[in-house]
């Protein structure tokens, strides 16, 4: 905290951002007041960022450095001894609501490994690639230095960038993963006129003749709370097919009006064209299903073999404070977070085709139901795998081993038969996946961008 009655300085920062992953959205019910979730605005037009988001995804950041970890303590989580308010103040954004769409879910049970009943769910997400600014206003106390603050707030928007905090929820699906385009920053007095008149103007006559910063390199020894990431590069395995299925289409505006449509589509999303500007269709994997399928089906299956305690996630089996399942301390539970993150996977060099196929009688052998859909016979896509480490450091090393198994066992000629991890809506036949690249993990580093 902080005596903002005694700040004579302040420093006034702006950056320009831009969304790595798709934002996920939520709102309120009824006349209830949200002040920790991304909502749209009454009309339905814009996106509506408030200011507590921005400060908390700083605070958090800072919170991960040694040297970050007082002004994190200024920010906020105050504590009952503590008095004064937080020094940092954040402008509320609202960006254009466009490329928006809805993403389904379904929830698996874990004991049968088929769909849990009534856990048909939707999320609705915004595009990749939009832009939003941040712009914050930091008043500094008397024992705090200009350009080490300004320094320390580059640092902030380093973790920021590397993926391991986010802002909206779904941390553990890949959402709401932001980069940065440019950052400015300037210290202004408030015994001057010119200070403070410019407290609350962000507009780029304030910032004249400052240029975007460099974000500065992050040394290892310098984290308090680190992570690892590992970028994956992968493809359908030749000659097999890919169903991450919807039951609705995502158009694209250049896409040419087929004669026919199937009943089930293969996934798409939306994404901004870095070129153009432009909304996109894009076909995709959603980083919730690379999570649940590819790494925690098989690795809660070798727990299992090997005699571990490993509970099914039913609500109220385990109390909170002796819950030492190691399944629901990697991969989370409804009662708490997990230690790894899944980003989306978008697919290049794709190929297409429409499948008829007939439902017979198991009886009879009669025709019951003619039906077809879409799938990809062919493509590649990479995502990241993110591990907060820092929550068990403990157990972590032997998740990033399990981790690492998994993907040895997808590569060309690795330790495993070849498709033998699958994922989409017809898995039992379809879905074999091919690992490319030799996992490499890095350790607090920027991977994708």
């Amino acid at each position: 905290m902080a005596n903002i009655i005694e700040t004579r300085r302040y420093i006034k920062g702006s950056a320009r951002l831009y969304l790595k992953t798709p934002l996920l959205l939520k709102s309120g019910y009824g006349d209830m007041f949200s002040d920790s979730t991304i909502e749209k605005t009454y009309d339905g037009e814009s996106i509506h960022i408030n200011g507590y988001i921005w400060s908390s995804l700083l605070r958090r950041c800072m919170a991960r450095l040694e040297e970050g970890a007082p002004i994190a303590e200024r920010i906020g989580k105050y504590g009952k001894d503590r008095e004064g308010v937080s020094p940092l103040w954040c402008e509320p954004t609202f960006i254009p609501a466009r490329g928006l769409y809805v993403r389904p879910g379904l929830a698996v049970d874990r004991r049968y490994g088929s769909a849990s009943a009534g856990a048909l769910f939707n999320d609705e997400v915004t595009a990749s690639g939009l832009e939003l600014d941040l712009n914050w206003n930091y008043f500094l106390s008397a024992d705090e230095q200009e350009e080490e603050t300004k320094r320390l707030f580059l640092l902030g928007l380093r973790v920021a960038t590397s993926g391991v905090e986010n802002i909206g929820g779904g941390w553990s699906y890949g959402f709401g993963r932001i980069g940065l385009k440019e950052v400015r920053m300037i210290c202004m007095g408030l015994k001057d006129e010119k200070g403070r008149k410019a407290l609350w103007r962000f507009d780029k006559t304030v910032f004249d003749g400052n240029q975007s910063e460099p974000l500065p390199e992050l040394k290892k020894e310098d984290v308090l709370a680190p992570w690892k990431t590992i970028r994956v590069e992968a493809s359908i395995l030749p000659g097999q097919l890919l169903a991450i299925q919807s039951s609705f289409p995502l158009f694209d505006p250049d896409e040419e009006i087929r004669a026919e449509y199937p009943d089930s589509f293969v996934y798409k999303g939306y994404i901004v064209d870095e070129e153009s500007g432009k909304i996109k269709a894009r076909y995709l994997i959603p980083g919730r299903s690379l999570r649940q399928a590819l790494f925690s089906v098989p690795i809660e299956r070798k727990l299992r073999t090997m005699g571990k305690d490993i509970c099914y996630g039913m609500a109220g089996e385990r109390k909170l404070k002796d819950h030492s399942c190691l399944k629901c301390s990697w991969f989370g539970s409804t009662d708490r977070g997990g230690m790894i993150a899944v980003t989306d996977a978008l697919i290049k060099h794709e190929n297409k085709e429409i499948i008829r196929r007939i439902h017979l009688c198991e009886h009879s052998m009669q025709n019951i139901n003619l039906f077809s859909s879409e799938y990809l016979t062919a493509g590649q896509f990479a995502f990241d795998i993110l591990i907060d480490t820092s929550i068990d450091q403990e157990n972590s090393k032997e998740l990033e081993d399990e981790i690492v198994r998994v993907l040895n066992e997808m590569r060309q000629n690795g330790d495993a038969p070849p498709g033998w991890h699958r994922l989409g809506a017809t898995s039992t036949a379809t879905g074999q996946v091919m690992v490319l690249n030799k996992p490499e993990i890095k350790t607090c580093g920027v991977i994708y961008g």
